[in-house]
């Protein structure tokens, strides 16, 4: 029946002589067909497989009120400054604490101070070597001056350093305690960075250090660099941070993954979580907000890095406003709801594998992204071009007489 109908139709347009066919028309249907798109290609790029994956949410450890306790226990130890007695205590504690993994002191003098990052390695016990590396970072100094204070008697006093600083580390205190438990099959390094904000110096001096002295091995190993950094305020908002800039595949893949944890556990406004509740506005990935901040230096070397940071501290307060920098960056000031809504992205991404790589990939191999879709690009391009042409070449050959259709 198909046929009976659709063979009258084709034979219902007459071609006249080739001779008085314009010979560009030929050309120009020929030329269409040298750039064939792949339907199928474009048909999956087009499908958005939002899906939740909502594997080990039941079985989230990390407990906020911890994290929070510990946020307490640092600012006690007073100002965290550079080669200070109390970033010596913290160290030490934090090391104590979790004596599952293997600690090193790295100092790195700057001038007449003692600067010292604290890097820990947690290994599986597995079968197997070179593992890939997720490393979680933090830095655990706070500001020496409060150059923002509305107190102009105190802007050259430490700041107290509660969000900026303590809830960073507060998070990796706790994810310290439960990687060991997770069962993983890679390792997980922390990092805690000094200096990355003293008002005296130039900014990320630890985190500069610490990639500059990776060696090519190293950096080929490591698969994300998560850093977290003022993520304890109530009003807690975490959109898209750049650098890195979108379109480099291995740290859009990141925010991608950081996007679908925070979907499955209700962080994102109006998405259904995993427990069939409609998400609230905790991340936003589709806001961006420019930031220098310790991961720059690890995407200088190469190491696909993001940082998770609130730069709006306190009600209604504004791009680096409210709190931040003042003496009003206390302890009573961070939540710890916020603490686990950031811990419990970061330990689910864990347990799911989201923050691993496909096999060989690097970031370097973002060039080579570009260049593959570029040529896609070019090819469908080229298609919609030459498709348009001939198209408007056939209406000309019919207006014209040298194609016309059966009455």
């Amino acid at each position: 029946m198909k046929m009976r109908y659709l063979i009258p139709r084709v034979r219902g347009i007459i071609i006249m002589p080739a001779k008085s066919v314009p010979i560009s028309f030929i050309l120009v249907l020929l030329l269409s067909m040298l750039n064939p798109v792949n339907a199928d290609e474009i048909e999956n790029a087009s499908i958005d497989e939002n899906t939740l994956n909502c594997e080990g949410i039941d079985s989230l450890e990390f407990d906020g009120l911890k994290a929070n306790q510990s946020v307490s226990f640092q600012v006690g130890l007073g100002p965290r400054l550079p080669g200070s007695n109390a970033s010596k205590a913290l160290l030490e504690s934090f090391m104590e604490n979790n004596t599952a993994w293997n600690w090193t002191l790295d100092k790195h003098p700057y001038d007449d101070t003692n600067m010292t990052n604290l890097h820990g390695i947690y290994t599986p016990d597995v079968n197997q070597t070179d593992l890939p590396v997720v490393i979680l970072a933090a830095h655990y100094d706070s500001r020496d001056r409060a150059e923002r204070d509305d107190d102009e008697n105190r802007t050259d006093e430490p700041i107290p350093g509660a969000n900026d600083g303590g809830s960073g580390v507060a998070v990796l205190s706790e994810l310290a305690r439960i990687v060991p438990t997770l069962g993983l099959e890679h390792e997980v390094w922390i990092l805690l960075t000094d200096a990355e904000d003293q008002g005296v110096v130039p900014g990320m001096l630890g985190a500069k250090a610490w990639a500059q002295d990776r060696t090519q091995e190293e950096i080929d190993s490591i698969h994300a660099f998560l850093l977290v950094d003022m993520i304890g305020d109530a009003d807690l908002q975490i959109n898209r941070v750049y650098p890195p800039k979108v379109g480099l595949s291995q740290t859009d893949r990141l925010w991608e993954a950081v996007d679908d944890l925070a979907s499955s556990l209700g962080l994102v406004k109006d998405v259904p979580a995993c427990d069939g509740s409609l998400g609230i506005d905790i991340v936003n990935t589709d806001v961006l907000d420019g930031v220098i901040d310790d991961h720059v230096p690890m995407l200088e070397v190469g190491i696909p890095a993001i940082d998770l940071i609130d730069i709006r501290y306190g009600p209604n307060a504004t791009k680096w406003g409210g709190y931040w920098h003042t003496h009003e960056d206390t302890p009573d000031k961070v939540s710890a709801e916020s603490l686990a809504h950031v811990g419990r992205i970061l330990e689910l991404g864990l347990r799911q594998g989201s923050w691993l790589m496909e096999e060989n990939a690097t970031l370097q191999d973002d060039i080579e992204d570009k260049n593959k879709d570029a040529s896609q690009y070019d090819a469908v391009v080229s298609f919609v071009v030459f498709s348009v042409i001939g198209a408007v070449l056939l209406l000309f050959g019919i207006l014209h007489g040298s194609v016309r259709f059966k009455p």
